[in-house]
């Protein structure tokens, strides 16, 4: 029976874990599908029209922009990590993609989209964000129901 994994991924350490536990726990499975996720803000297209205010803000974005590449790259290491616990790699997908609400409400879109099976979240107990707002993991956790295997790691 074919499983289907999401793993929102965010370039952390806690991350690297989830994927690891992925490994751990699936490699031994046949027909895998894993799909690593992750959203950012994207960089505005400037026009300086002669302005050498703009100049330096279109310097600022393409630091941004170099950033970005560095965290697809960083993308491709972790399916690069799957592949050797033995999955298949054209059975991991790597979506990288603008922000369109916020992150947990994607990731919960992409969930109902996707027909996953198993998410794979994790959590930073240190985060003083979720101090302020509900963490990420709990609102996914609340919205993704009805025989989906939710696992937290950290």
């Amino acid at each position: 029976m074919p499983v289907n994994i999401l793993i929102p991924y965010n370039f952390t350490t806690n991350d690297d874990i989830a994927v690891d536990f992925v490994g751990q726990r699936y490699a031994k499975r046949k027909e895998v599908d894993i799909t690593l996720f992750h959203v950012f803000t994207p960089v505005p297209e400037i026009d300086p029209r002669n302005n050498p205010i703009m100049g330096k803000v279109i310097q600022n974005t393409s630091y941004l922009r170099v950033q970005q590449e560095g965290e697809k790259q960083a993308m491709e290491a972790a399916k690069l990590a799957l592949v050797k616990y033995g999955f298949d790699g054209h059975h991991i997908h790597c979506l990288y993609r603008p922000v369109r609400q916020d992150i947990a409400d994607d990731i919960i879109q992409l969930w109902k989209r996707g027909k996953f099976d198993v998410v794979v979240l994790n959590r930073n107990p240190g985060n003083i964000l979720n101090y302020f707002s509900r963490s990420i993991s709990k609102r996914v956790t609340r919205q993704v129901e009805g025989g989906v295997g939710v696992h937290i790691v950290n």
